[in-house]
């Protein structure tokens, strides 16, 4: 196989081939990582306007970058305001992975890497839970022990998913009013704790760590009949489908009929013909009344 290179003086990028020689990832993963290499170096990542790039769709995208993620090349850090709330992520991207990188789903709070970024903590997350004190009594205690022994198995659960999802929320700087945290409370006996997990890490890769854009998702599967991850990956490639559909079009292209020249031709002496017959017709009809005009004068 031969390889035909070009001379690198305009639109052309310099990366490291780390990634790219990295046998742990897939060619999906190494084409995103280089291709977000090439973008400027304080370019805010969005994840649905980065998926417009390529026409494979949003959930290919996904994927891709969670392999980024799980290998050390992405990573994310909570940006707090002067009252330490959470008020958006910030997406750093590596040429070179973190080697202690931890695994995606026990990442570390304790000891931030990225300079004067923080993380959050345990202690904040205990603290706001403690604030709303109206919601204590509706959290069920772990030990099922003191339970009452009128409470349904389905309820218990429910309740825990709620704590889950609940604490989750928090944990990443998303606050909820009290009819927010009825809506949750219903959202958690639709479609459980693991879609609304799903949905809130969603809103932070979008950037939007707000309550109405997690309750958007939610609504969006709960009218979808979401019931698992599965549903929804099958949801996602539903859209990707449709999307490139409407961006290819119906496939159908206007035809253009090709008429020969002769045929041109032909028309233009036909329309010769009739124009010299109607000019002659004209002449003769004026002839015909110069005549009928002459003899009335000659009987007079």
């Amino acid at each position: 196989m031969g390889i035909f290179r070009v001379k690198k003086d305009n639109n052309y990028s310099v990366i490291n081939n780390t990634g790219l020689k990295d046998k742990r990832l897939s060619w999906k993963a190494k084409g995103i990582l280089a291709y977000i290499l090439t973008l400027p170096d304080d370019w805010v990542f969005y994840r649905e306007e980065l998926s417009q790039h390529a026409k494979d769709g949003i959930n290919s995208l996904r994927a891709g970058m969670q392999e980024l993620k799980e290998y050390g090349y992405i990573k994310r850090f909570p940006i707090k305001d002067v009252k330490n709330k959470i008020v958006r992520w910030e997406t750093i991207i590596y040429e070179i992975p973190l080697e202690d990188f931890p695994p995606v789903e026990n990442p570390p709070v304790d000891n931030p890497v990225a300079g004067n970024l923080t993380v959050e903590n345990r202690k904040l997350l205990n603290t706001d839970i403690q604030s709303t004190k109206e919601l204590n009594t509706d959290i069920p205690n772990t030990n099922y022990h003191h339970d009452n022994q009128d409470k349904s198995l389905s309820q218990r659960l429910m309740d825990e998913d709620f704590k889950i999802a609940y604490s989750y929320l928090l944990k990443n700087g998303i606050s909820l009013s009290k009819i927010a945290i009825a809506e949750l409370g219903e959202f958690c006996g639709v479609l459980g704790s693991e879609l609304i997990l799903e949905a809130v890490n969603r809103s932070l890769d979008e950037n939007v760590p707000k309550w109405r854009y997690v309750r958007g998702i939610l609504k969006k599967w709960e009218t979808k009949k979401v019931k698992t991850r599965n549903d929804v990956a099958v949801l996602d490639e539903q859209f990707d489908l449709s999307k490139n559909k409407k961006q290819s079009g119906s496939g159908y292209t206007k035809r253009n009929e090709m008429v020969p020249g002769w045929l041109h031709q032909k028309e233009d002496e036909d329309s010769g013909e009739q124009n010299r017959h109607i000019n002659e017709v004209t002449i003769e009809e004026e002839r015909e009344r110069l005549k009928a005009l002459l003899r009335k004068y000659k009987s007079q």
